[in-house]
């Protein structure tokens, strides 16, 4: 008989483990790391991302087992461990009336250590060292459990949902898998701190998430540092400034210094009429934005826009400056390279 308590306590401290086990591996390992696993057809992913997706369940199927287990190894091993230690206390002369509470405490402390140690440390530690792999090998049992268990899950659950609402609690099914900016910040650190970054994609990382937080005012160029030209520009002064001052696109002003738009250095290109002002029609539309704008809105609307230059307007809707989509990138990139014009950018337009 004792024998057979001993291997029923060892089976049971197994099952301990196990559910130990993927209960921490389920709370550790990201969606992140099991859908692409899923969308590839893998079997054990998609179980393990339903498992995700019904986790109050599947933790409710984990503290049934550990608490099942637990009992059957409580009233296994004890009785067990003190029976086979009695006849040692009685060898060494132990007074016959403290042979049965001694091996007692001993059958208690052992088997105690023994849960503590191989059912609940061991298991968890692993979980939390390799989340992904424990959770593909101790989620899909897992599934099948909860799902054979589910009239006693669900009722468990339930109660339990019931009694955090008493309090003003609303339950979760899932562990939350959306962040903050200052949350993302803090996983970007961590992960550099760990070297899973390296330094560069680190900062851009961070320049990325300062992006909804910088004011486009920040990086604009004040309209006295522009070069612009007159509404009566001709194409052969456009080409004259393009070369002097190096810029590509050019913002262009009517009266009392409004901006009316802009012209590109190939809006000269098959212009027969080279001393004729270019006609209203040419001009390039230019979006504004007020300087308060968080640079990622900026980007957006430059983009939407299908330009790279846009005008920086003041309180009173008047323009302060003008930014350029490199010095937005530049935010999160780095400068292009080190004599990078201010107030205007290459290439052609989106």
């Amino acid at each position: 008989m004792t024998l057979v308590q001993l291997a029923v306590a060892a089976l049971t401290l197994v099952s301990n483990a196990f559910f130990v086990g993927g209960e921490f591996a389920m709370i550790s390992v990201r969606r992140s790391q099991i859908e692409p696993r899923a969308k590839d057809g893998d079997r054990r992913a998609e179980r393990v991302l339903w498992g995700l997706e019904h986790l109050s369940e599947m933790l409710a199927t984990a503290q049934l087992g550990v608490t099942a287990s637990s009992l059957v190894l409580g009233a296994m091993a004890e009785p067990a461990i003190a029976h086979l230690a009695e006849p040692l206390f009685t060898a060494v002369h132990v007074p016959h009336g403290l042979v049965h509470p001694v091996a007692f405490v001993l059958a208690l402390s052992l088997a105690t250590y023994l849960h503590m140690l191989v059912g609940e440390m061991v298991p968890k530690n692993i979980a939390l060292a390799a989340p992904e792999r424990s959770a593909l090998l101790l989620g899909p049992p897992m599934v099948a459990l909860t799902r054979a268990l589910c009239p006693v899950v669900v009722s468990i659950n339930a109660l339990a949902n019931t009694l955090l609402r008493l309090v003003r609690i609303e339950p979760a099914n899932e562990v939350a898998a959306a962040f903050t900016d200052e949350e993302l910040a803090r996983i970007v650190q961590d992960s550099r701190h760990a070297g899973l970054l390296s330094d560069t994609g680190g900062e851009r990382l961070r320049d990325a998430l300062e992006l909804g937080q910088r004011p486009v005012g920040d990086l604009l160029v004040p309209l006295s540092e522009m070069v612009t030209v007159d509404q009566r520009v001709t194409p052969d002064e456009l080409e004259r400034t393009a070369a002097r001052a190096g810029f590509s696109r050019l913002p262009v002003t009517g009266p009392a210094g409004t901006v009316l738009g802009y012209l590109h250095i190939k809006d000269t290109l098959g212009v027969v009429e080279r001393d004729r002002p270019f006609p209203r029609k040419a001009l390039r539309p230019m979006p504004r934005v007020h300087r308060d704008t968080p640079l990622d809105d900026t980007l957006t609307t430059m983009r939407a826009a299908g330009t790279q230059l846009a005008a920086v307007g003041g309180e009173q809707g008047e323009v302060l400056g003008f930014v350029t989509m490199t010095d937005v990138l530049g935010e999160l990139v780095g400068p292009p390279a080190p004599d990078r014009a201010r107030g205007a950018v290459e290439g052609a337009d989106q």
